[in-house]
């Protein structure tokens, strides 16, 4: 399997080393820092004397694609990637359950991957597998479940810088809550796509489905966000899932399913970086088998409980 990385920054790097671990032939990257361009993968660790190019001008079978957690933003290159022959697994967090943002977007997807007989699935951590897909899972030996709650929780200061900044850590309160307010700090982004997938997985079509986040403070400085996304039905809240990245928090992640075989499943703490890369480098073969199209992870679920 010839595999390629686009986005060659701390996801991308993190993949690649994973596709070296599986003995999968990473033949290249992509990026557009004029810094790294040029260079090959050994000068950043990796034992691999592939080259980092500002162009997709290589050929393989996957793309990774990890530049961006805006489906509008990424369109393009997803484009690119399967016009170019590629397959695609990303870790764009809104092309996870796309059609809940962007049903246009997706339903262009779809139809040019079917036409260029190509797959493209978005996956991860979260997105992806412990808010979402691990849910389900824990789920299966329920026939009927009443509802779901999920949390995850992190210290944040054991993260990349760069998703420090976009929780806004060490800011200044009010500076972090206006840049929130207005779209210049994200936060973390996802709740509703995995709510989605896991209302998708389970057969329940919710009344309603939303999303928020509060910024954590300590002195009139931040220290981290929680977040949540909720799926109700009959005004009765049936999935809720929470994602809490606070410095200095303790590390867990803890699942409840209520229903006919009531399960509560609690680690401590996944790391998240590295199981982004991990889970999509895992799903590169069954990726490389799959119908063309834009998939879900509930396409490749076996389990479909029922909640009511």
């Amino acid at each position: 399997m010839d595999v390629v990385i686009y986005g060659f920054g701390p996801i991308g790097r993190l993949i690649a080393e994973c596709c070296l671990k599986r003995d999968i032939n990473v033949v290249g990257a992509v990026d557009v820092d004029p810094e790294i361009v040029g260079k090959k993968l050994s000068d950043f660790g990796l034992d691999s004397d592939a080259y980092v190019s500002d162009s997709l001008d290589f050929e393989g079978d996957i793309a990774f694609l990890s530049t961006g957690s805006f489906l509008d933003s990424v369109y393009p290159q997803l484009i690119e990637c399967v016009e170019a022959g590629f397959d695609v697994i990303s870790t764009c967090e809104t092309l996870s359950f796309p059609e809940f943002r962007y049903p246009e977007l997706a339903e262009k997807l779809d139809v040019i991957a079917k036409e260029n007989g190509k797959t493209i699935l978005s996956t991860g951590i979260n997105p992806g597998f412990l808010l979402d897909t691990l849910v389900v899972i824990l789920s299966a030996p329920a026939v009927e479940v009443r509802a779901v709650r999920a949390v995850r929780c992190i210290d944040a200061l054991k993260r990349r810088g760069s998703f420090q900044k976009k929780i806004g850590i060490g800011m200044a309160l009010d500076e972090a809550k206006k840049m929130l307010e207005d779209g210049r700090m994200s936060g973390h982004v996802g709740y509703s796509e995995s709510v989605a997938l896991i209302c998708e997985a389970m057969n329940f079509k919710p009344d309603e489905i939303f999303e928020g986040q509060e910024i954590v403070s300590d002195g009139g400085r931040v220290r981290g966000m929680k977040g949540w996304g909720v799926a109700v039905g009959d005004g009765v809240e049936k999935v809720r899932i929470e994602f809490h990245s606070i410095a200095e928090a303790a590390e867990y992640e803890e699942i409840h399913i209520a229903g006919d075989n009531e399960v509560t499943w609690r680690s401590t703490g996944t790391k998240g970086d590295l199981g982004t890369a991990a889970v999509v480098v895992n799903l590169a073969a069954t990726v490389l088998n799959f119908r063309a199209g834009l998939i879900k992870m509930t396409d490749l679920i076996p389990f479909k409980p029922l909640l009511r």
